[in-house]
């Protein structure tokens, strides 16, 4: 099935690349200290420039006014031209490890190292008290936090010092509760369903593509590289989702991009491109366009599926 290019921009080489919740935008952050909220033309609507240092993951309020960043030790949210509105203090990550931040309409949240431990705040948007704290156990490496559609959920992708990933779900409606969302293999939660009802993970290294039921973790569907790839040694790679509510999106190892139905995760096609499309990263968005992106040479462009032409 063949990809439509839509439209294509060069970046500084990047950081990170994501989809904005809630926005038809997406956020670049290069490795300059860049963040850059891009229309789906791939131009420039908002920039600032961040520290170096400041490696978490990043976010964007919906109207596009403000940006959250995930600072060493501070949680801040910045003015469409950079200036602080207020900061969150916290305990300084160490070296390589970093907190990330989310937006929804409960308020911010931001995962954060306190003197306690690591910690999932939900602070509100207008002077960044903290509404509710919930722990995290182990300490988090990195993190990334997906919010569901009900704006009162998120989902908590969270790595770790002993290489194991693990999934949670927490809630506006239950401080202090987490819930971790078995099975505890080693996986990435990527993305949840517009329904809400559904959540995407998949595996480091080798291990299923696969449909797990909010929240209680129940499998759906799950769809092992080997059923799929024609080479034994290509596995899935971290990024996919939900590119309509009937399809997923899933990269591979070897930078192969397949499409899946949902909710049975049945491969329907893997996606053409031209020869010059970079393939390195993909970001997914539900409304049926996606990212592709090398890091290093900051090329984006962004994709749709090629309608048939019509007959007759």
């Amino acid at each position: 099935m063949r990809a439509q290019l839509l439209a294509r921009a060069t970046l500084p080489s990047l950081w990170s690349l994501d989809r904005i919740p809630g926005a038809a935008a997406w956020l670049a952050h290069g490795v300059d200290g860049s963040l850059v909220v891009l229309d789906d033309s791939l131009g420039i609507v908002r920039e600032v420039r961040l520290p170096e240092d400041w490696r978490g993951g990043h976010s964007v309020t919906p109207d596009l006014g403000y940006f959250v960043a995930s600072a060493p030790d501070r949680v801040v949210v910045l003015d469409a031209q950079g200036s602080e509105v207020w900061a969150h203090p916290h305990q300084p990550w160490e070296f390589e490890e970093a907190g990330s931040c989310a937006v929804t309409s409960a308020g911010i949240w931001a995962v954060v190292r306190t003197a306690e431990g690591d910690r999932c705040v939900l602070l509100d948007g207008a002077d960044g008290t903290a509404r509710a704290v919930w722990p995290l156990d182990p300490a988090t490496v990195g993190s990334e936090l997906i919010p569901h559609p009900d704006g009162g959920h998120v989902g908590l992708a969270a790595s770790h010092a002993d290489d194991a990933y693990r999934v949670f779900v927490l809630g506006a409606d239950a401080p202090d509760r987490v819930a971790e969302v078995p099975p505890g293999e080693s996986r990435v939660l990527t993305d949840i369903h517009g329904s809400g009802r559904m959540m995407l993970t998949t595996p480091i290294e080798a291990g299923p593509l696969a449909l797990v039921r909010y929240p209680d973790g129940a499998v759906i569907a799950a769809r092992p590289g080997e059923q799929v790839f024609p080479d034994p040694d290509e596995v899935f790679d971290i990024y996919a989702g939900f590119v309509r509510r009937d399809l997923v999106l899933a990269a591979s190892s070897g930078e192969r991009h397949v499409l899946f139905s949902v909710p049975d995760l049945r491969a329907i096609a893997e996606v053409e491109y031209p020869e010059d499309a970079p393939r390195e990263w993909l970001v997914v968005r539900s409304d049926g366009v996606w990212l592709t992106a090398d890091a290093e040479s900051g090329t984006v462009c962004m994709w749709s599926l090629e309608q048939p032409a019509a007959t007759g």
